[in-house]
């Protein structure tokens, strides 16, 4: 299978319910009829890493010269025949059982470790967690053989997320599981939400790719996709990449893991993925540690946020327990902090606004956010979520994301509070138990999502001056949220559970704390920076 001129990328038009295969250079089929205008896979983490295996694609075969370029392609876009021209000169690249290249593979590995063919996927126990017999959710043997389709995805999904796999298996260009972002259009008239048009408002013109920090003096295919050059003289080493030696589109095309296919069987099966039923099944690789090292590479990807560490050094954000919520909205999507700068495409996304309103195009958009929760070296959880995006004058932005950040850190303490609260009432003073009710946070924050939005919206139009209305409104909201939250479980506990006061029930005398708590001076003034309530004599 060739992974340009064969169909194999699975997407849903708009108005059909069919599951379709297509080749990369279709996207673009029917635009003006029944686009296509979602990748749809049978795995979550498939689908994230196929959108970004279209954005990679795009980038590389048509980086737009500048801005000028970039809104024609989007108003107008290319046709299928155009693309596939463009495409056609790099297919040889993309051959998945090619015998001198191979498409993510080191052909020519010697002396490789065999292993079944669900090690590709990142959710398959170890060997370490089946020998302790603890797959208890996620059972062993569940995925014994892949089509060509789903094993060519876990590929590219592997190496784009590879978390840590025991030593000399190294992590992905971004860490183990790093947190993706994508951004999405809005248009009001439905004319500009395709496919197409999803991967282009994520492809940077060739200026803005310098912002990687890879060296784009480095032409050659090499350096642009490095299994092209996979053969290696000693098999005992790892190559070390750093952004002095790479072109800047390999930061859509990292390869930590070393690996290489097996030829299908030749009797016919079912695939245990997407049920694809009578065809050949991949159903073991080879693999040996020592792949490609990017570490500290000074490698910025384009879909990824940063953070920097205590050596002034920029880390890849990777998600944590909890998911994503709006407290994450003032860093990741806003901020313009260049010690935690947030993905490239979200830095350059306001020009491109700009540039498509000047063509009177009036364009909205908002981003997915999504990733694996990853444990030592097993995922904890994948998680996504999608989030507005607003056009955000220059001069409000960083004023933006402080009062933004105020109203999620007031929502964070509230809900700790909270979270604490119901604990005091589900188990008395003497319980020994540990563990606490993460879930009530949860449901906190579902609860005051569209809240916080719609108070970030009302800041936008208010500042620079403010709106300290805006932050009283807030300080209500999320104490009332939390009283509701803290009713509903409080309600399962008899009222006969005694407290530590005058033998005070216990949910009351929580909840009497819960108030005191969620109105009082380390979250009005010190977080929201609200003046204080005068006491009443």
């Amino acid at each position: 299978m060739n992974l340009i001129t064969d169909a194999w990328i699975p997407v849903r038009r708009r108005d059909s319910q069919e599951r379709e295969l297509i080749r990369p250079y279709e996207i673009v089929e029917r635009l003006e009829d029944d686009p296509f205008v979602r990748v749809d896979s049978t795995r979550p983490d498939f689908n994230g890493a196929l959108t970004q295996f279209l954005i990679g694609i795009i980038q590389t075969v048509m980086t737009p010269v500048d801005e000028v370029e970039w809104v024609e392609r989007f108003i107008d876009p290319p046709s299928t025949e155009e693309l596939q021209q463009v495409m056609e000169p790099i297919s040889k690249f993309f051959e998945l059982e090619g015998t001198s290249i191979r498409f993510m593979q080191e052909v020519g590995m010697e002396s490789g470790i065999k292993k079944t063919i669900s090690s590709l996927l990142i959710d398959t126990p170890g060997a370490s967690t089946i020998k302790d017999n603890t797959d208890h959710f996620i059972k062993r043997n569940r995925v014994e053989g892949m089509c060509e389709v789903c094993a060519a995805t876990a590929l590219y999904t592997l190496n784009t997320n590879a978390p840590k796999g025991g030593q000399g298996n190294f992590v992905s260009m971004r860490g183990g599981g790093p947190l993706t972002i994508i951004a999405m259009p809005d248009g009001e008239d439905g004319s500009f939400d395709t496919l197409w048009h999803t991967i282009l408002l994520n492809v940077l013109i060739k200026q803005d790719l310098k912002m990687t920090g890879c060296n784009d003096s480095l032409v050659s295919f090499d350096t642009m996709f490095p299994w092209v050059s996979s053969r290696r003289e000693n098999q005992s080493e790892a190559i070390n990449a750093t952004a002095r030696t790479i072109n800047p589109l390999h930061a859509y095309w990292g390869m930590p893991r070393r690996t290489f296919l097996d030829a299908p069987e030749q009797r016919l099966g079912t695939c245990d993925i997407c049920g694809k039923r009578d065809t050949q099944l991949f159903r073991t690789y080879e693999s040996k540690p020592r792949g490609i090292f990017y570490g500290d590479s000074g490698i910025l990807h384009p879909l990824s946020p940063y953070r920097s560490n205590n050596e002034g050094l920029l880390l890849p954000v990777l998600p944590q327990p909890g998911g994503f919520t709006y407290r994450h909205w003032p860093l990741y999507i806003t901020s313009n902090d260049p010690l935690n700068p947030r993905p490239i495409t979200l830095r350059v996304l306001d020009g491109h606004l700009r540039d498509l309103r000047q063509m009177n195009v009036e364009l909205g958009a908002s981003v997915k956010v999504f990733g694996y929760d990853m444990g030592d070296m097993k995922p904890r959880c994948w998680y996504e979520a999608t989030m507005p995006y607003w056009l955000v004058p220059d001069e409000i932005r960083d004023i933006l994301v402080e009062y933004s950040s105020r109203l999620a850190e007031a929502a964070a303490q509230v809900a700790r509070y909270t979270r604490s609260a119901v604990k005091e009432v589900w188990f008395s003073k003497e319980s020994k138990v540990k563990a606490e009710p993460d879930y009530v946070e949860t449901e906190f924050w579902d609860a005051t999502e569209d809240e916080f939005y719609q108070s970030v919206q009302s800041m936008i139009e208010a500042l620079p001056s403010g709106d300290q209305d805006v932050l009283e409104r807030w300080l209500a909201t999320i104490g009332k949220v939390s009283l509701e939250v803290f009713d509903r479980y409080a309600d399962q506990v008899p009222l006969d559970s005694g407290g530590q006061k005058d033998k005070i029930p216990r949910s009351i005398e929580a909840r009497n704390v819960l108030i005191r708590n969620n109105s009082g001076k380390k979250v009005r003034e010190t977080i929201l920076g609200l003046p204080g309530k005068k006491e009443k004599k």
